[in-house]
């Protein structure tokens, strides 16, 4: 596996099995940019501090706008409700059902709001839960993320051995996630283009597909 693979999500949702000497390379590529005397934690080089939010990312009252260096995106528009049929227990309705929730997980990572998002997960996800928790730690401090959208494209059907645990390959598409900190302090995570094959697992709980797990594949 290259180690640009495995990005902040699999970092944070422990999606994979690795060695903890490939798991401490990932961690490297990322950048960090400080805010005032350019050191920083890890030791990573440091580039000039970058604008705060103080001077706003204005928009109109209604004009969607995206997330900069000044401030978090603007005027997010809400997804629509899911398709017809997105509960049924059918190969349909679980795609239905995972095109619902990667909307969802975008608004999300723009907003800080992933209400909705939670709706399509098992309550033992804690690897997902765990990623919602920080992103919406860091909009409640006053930071936001730039960037920050993926994509889970299906790259097949769904499968079963059980007719209980289903499992769908998506492709996933991403470019860049910079987190910003309220003082602009910014740590970016950037895609290396290489495919990525993610693997999720639901299961048809009271009515409705919840996402079990996820696991980047080698």
């Amino acid at each position: 596996m290259n180690p640009n693979m495995l990005n902040r999500r699999s970092i944070l949702t422990g999606g994979t099995l690795i060695s903890l000497s490939t798991l401490l390379a990932a961690c490297v590529p990322h950048d960090i940019t400080t805010a005032g005397d350019g050191s920083t934690a890890s030791g990573a080089a440091a580039t000039n501090s970058s604008s705060s939010r103080s001077t706003g990312n204005n928009a109109g009252n209604s004009e969607y706008r995206k997330a900069d260096a000044k401030g978090p995106a603007q005027n997010v528009p809400k997804p629509n409700a899911p398709e017809d049929g997105y509960r049924a227990k059918t190969a349909d309705g679980l795609l239905k059902t995972m095109d619902a929730w990667n909307q969802w997980i975008n608004y999300g990572v723009q907003t800080g709001d992933y209400s909705k998002a939670r709706e399509f997960l098992s309550s033992s996800n804690d690897g997902e839960l765990k990623i919602y928790k920080e992103i919406e730690a860091l909009y409640q401090r006053g930071g936001w993320v730039i960037d920050g959208l993926e994509y889970f494209k299906p790259a097949g059907i769904p499968r079963t051995d059980d007719h209980q645990t289903y499992y769908l390959e998506t492709l996933h598409e991403w470019d860049k996630h910079t987190e910003v900190e309220p003082d602009g302090r910014q740590e970016t995570w950037s895609s290396d283009k290489e495919e990525e094959i993610y693997t999720f697992a639901l299961e048809h709980r009271d009515g409705k597909w919840q996402i079990l797990y996820s696991r980047i594949e080698a």
